[in-house]
């Protein structure tokens, strides 16, 4: 071979082994396959992807094997990653309202809770007064219990509350 001949074959051209072109279309197969719904509900893998084990997440890197992919295919892929990628958001902000709802409830059953307390203090600081005022009307008048009742009588009637009998009085102090 001399320099800078590269062995090209600049023969005529020869006649390819490919058969010539079909008239009868209608029989070949078509180019892009009509696509198939799943009607047991479960959804259908695309080629080479492997069902991910529980408890396995999805890198963001993981790239699938590269393979011709039709646009159809390629749109159906990015509007199923769109859709996670909303669902993962969505998820996100019912996180943070979910934490926010559970700290409102907490601070609100604390108030109430500490609202609770004082007011259970309050009403035992009301029935020891009432129990130590009841004490001394009770000294002051000698023990006599009819003194009482009148006296209880007399204020019911000034309020318009009608008399109560001393068994009503002395379960509603005791």
């Amino acid at each position: 071979m001399a320099p800078g001949d590269y062995g090209f074959g600049f023969d005529p051209y020869t006649p390819s082994s490919v058969q010539p072109f079909s008239d009868n279309i209608g029989s070949l197969p078509p180019i892009q396959p009509s696509p198939a719904f799943a009607r047991n509900g479960a959804q259908q893998r695309p080629y080479g992807a492997s069902t991910p084990q529980t408890g396995d997440k999805r890198k963001a890197t993981e790239v699938p094997p590269p393979r011709a992919m039709s646009f159809e295919e390629q749109s159906r892929l990015a509007a199923e990653e769109d859709k996670r990628r909303r669902n993962t958001a969505a998820s996100a902000r019912f996180r943070v309202k979910k934490k926010a709802r559970e700290q409102a409830l907490e601070k609100s059953q604390k108030e109430l809770g500490d609202k609770v307390h004082t007011l259970e203090t309050r009403i035992q600081t009301l029935e020891t007064e009432n129990k130590w005022l009841r004490e001394l009307v009770m000294e002051k008048n000698g023990g006599n219990e009819k003194v009482v009742t009148a006296l209880l009588q007399a204020k019911d009637k000034s309020e318009g509350k009608g008399s109560k009998s001393k068994d009503e009085i002395t379960a509603k102090t005791s």
